[in-house]
């Protein structure tokens, strides 16, 4: 699915050129990333939306609830994992590309 391909570009594509701080040519890749995540974001609301913010109805059986239980943990892994790209690893990168020597980035060696 789509989670699927955004995981494989992040380590296929994304994640090898940032350990090897290569920041020339990652404007578009770091770019589709967070546009793959508002997408997911997207989809979360969705969701959320669907189920009721994830309430199973009056009398749901044990396998509703515990699937509900699970989809809101993932939907937490999934924010806690965007939010880190987002607001720590992606603006590393980011702010390389916009200093004046465009050098390795600080990652916090």
């Amino acid at each position: 699915g789509t989670l699927d391909l955004h995981m494989q570009k992040e380590e296929r594509i994304l994640f090898p050129a940032l350990r090897a701080g290569r920041v020339e040519g990652i404007v578009a890749p770091l770019a589709a990333m967070r546009a793959d995540h508002d997408g997911h974001a997207a989809d979360t609301a969705a969701i959320l939306a669907l189920t009721g913010d994830l309430a199973p109805p009056d009398g749901a059986c044990r396998t509703w609830r515990a699937l509900y239980d699970g989809l809101r943990a993932f939907l937490a892994d999934l924010e806690a994992h965007i939010r880190l790209e987002n607001e720590v690893l992606f603006p590393r990168f980011e702010s390389a590309l916009s200093a004046p020597d465009a050098g390795r980035p600080d990652l916090g060696r």
